[in-house]
């Protein structure tokens, strides 16, 4: 091929691969073919190009050749395409946090979808007749801004020799450069006017910022959380161990702002080798700040959210999430449920009115207890959780609630990014519950796991993608299966 990294090659975007990568094919230009022939073994191939929209007609600067594909980057862009919006966020060019603002809502939603089909049949090796009969229409957001209802910022310097502190996100990847930000369209806009004071308050106070390499300095993160049903709103300044002198200063720096009913200090303290700890102080208001979130019944979940918390950060689209994994559980009342990989146990508060008994398993001792806070909290009587990993417990001991719980007639996973691990998704067929719902953050792992529990004796009826994140890559999805060892759905 003799090809080299750095060569200028060119390709139109024909679509967005799971990540949101652009793909391809490569196209040799004459004058590089005339100076090395044997690179026309290259004309044609798979290449991969990020930060691009389909229909771009682009000079590409090589940066990976592999057998058969290759990777690049932008050189030019020698014809945009008729796709390209003009991004809502002035940040959009320094900022990695929603990569597809040049792209219409509507295409987003299109090209997720589109991803979730054929990552049925690339990697769960689906046919494309099963995908057609069990894909729904992707659910999107009714309002694609504001949405987030946490948000994390770190601090930085200017660089090395500049050492005027910065507060924003960063930049793509390099990790130790920030960008000063003036505006998220993600957030309500008082989180960037929040930004804005307090870096003005770290300017001013000549805060020092915590460098990581070198483990000195004071200011490590400043975390914003919104209660969107509530209107409650969090912010916790992170620092390191250092004194930090001018707390009382930075407490009066929200005295006049009632938007703000909790004021936290938070001091992470990381070593190697050593268990990351976080103690946090109440610098004025509640130590937590209240969620809600909305069943379809009209019934009203309600949650107390610390600094550390796990909640979904889209609360709307978390209640049609979960809504419609209950929906397909098909709860009559008299179900036991099984809620693997529960976390702080939504799903499983969320299942617990129309089920008979739901009982919740984690890994994360902390999340357990969260859990049970929360189903304490919402008078939830038929709930019962259990510390430990998923994949041991099956089967196992549940001295914990006083033996085994009865045989499940419904199973929801929730697992984390790397899907099933392990005999994890043997074990959970091994339950041989007539339902399993699925929820996934991750199209590549779930299909990849519907694979093996088809081949298990179970039957892929329904996928629906939803999509919990606008503007960037990400799309979740709930599948339903059904124990049929008779006639499911064998992949292709």
């Amino acid at each position: 091929m003799q090809l080299k990294k750095g060569q200028i090659v060119n390709t139109t975007i024909e679509t967005l691969a799971l990540g949101g990568q652009g793909i391809g094919k490569c196209s040799i230009p004459t004058a590089l073919l005339q100076d090395q022939p044997t690179a026309v073994a290259a004309d044609g191939m798979v290449m991969f190009v990020p930060n691009v929209i389909p229909g771009d007609q682009l000079r590409v600067a090589l940066t990976a050749i592999k057998k058969n594909y290759l990777e690049g980057t932008v050189e030019e862009i020698t014809m945009p395409s008729s796709l390209r919006i003009a991004p809502r966020c002035r940040h959009f060019d320094e900022c990695g946090g929603c990569t597809w603002q040049n792209l219409s809502y509507e295409n987003q939603l299109k090209f997720k979808e589109q991803q979730v089909r054929e990552t049925l049949e690339h990697v769960g090796n689906f046919s494309p007749e099963v995908c057609a009969h069990v894909m729904k229409p992707i659910l999107g957001c009714e309002e694609p801004w504001e949405y987030r209802n946490k948000m994390e910022f770190s601090f930085g310097t200017v660089s090395r020799d500049d050492q005027t502190p910065q507060l924003g996100l960063h930049v793509p990847g390099r990790r130790y450069d920030i960008f000063d930000l003036k505006e998220c369209f993600l957030t309500s806009p008082l989180v960037a006017e929040l930004v804005i004071r307090v870096r003005a308050f770290v300017l001013q106070e000549k805060c020092s910022i915590y460098h990581e390499g070198r483990g000195k300095g004071l200011l490590r993160n400043l975390l914003i959380r919104e209660g969107k049903h509530t209107g409650e709103l969090m912010v916790a300044l992170v620092t390191s161990g250092e004194p930090f002198e001018a707390v009382d200063r930075f407490r009066e720096l929200f005295k006049n702002e009632p938007r703000v009913t909790s004021l936290i200090h938070t001091i992470k303290i990381q070593k190697r080798g050593v268990r990351t700890s976080f103690h946090s102080t109440t610098l004025a208001g509640a130590p937590v700040i209240h969620e809600e979130l909305h069943l379809e019944n009209g019934h009203v979940l309600r949650f107390q959210i610390g600094p550390e918390a796990f909640f979904q950060p889209n609360t709307l689209q978390a209640e049609k999430l979960y809504g419609k994994a209950i929906e397909l559980a098909e709860l009559t009342g008299q179900e036991v449920v099984y809620d693997l990989y529960c976390g702080t146990g939504t799903i499983g508060m969320f299942c617990a009115h129309a089920a008979r008994d739901v009982y919740g398993i984690e890994l994360n001792e902390e999340a357990i207890g969260n859990a049970r806070q929360n189903a304490m909290q919402n008078d939830i009587q038929n709930i019962h959780f259990l510390n430990g990993d998923v994949g041991k417990v099956l089967g196992h001991s549940f001295e914990s609630i006083g033996g085994p719980p009865p045989p499940p007639d419904v199973v929801i996973v929730d697992p984390p990014r790397a899907g099933l691990v392990g005999d994890a998704p043997f074990k959970v067929a091994a339950l041989k519950a007539p339902k399993i719902v699925y929820v996934s953050c991750n199209p590549a792992t779930l299909a990849r796991d519907l694979k093996t529990l088809t081949r298990e004796g179970y039957r892929l009826e329904t996928i629906q993608p939803v999509d919990m994140f606008p503007h960037t890559t990400h799309i979740e999805n709930v599948a339903r299966l059904t124990f049929d060892p008779s006639s499911y759905v064998t992949p292709s």
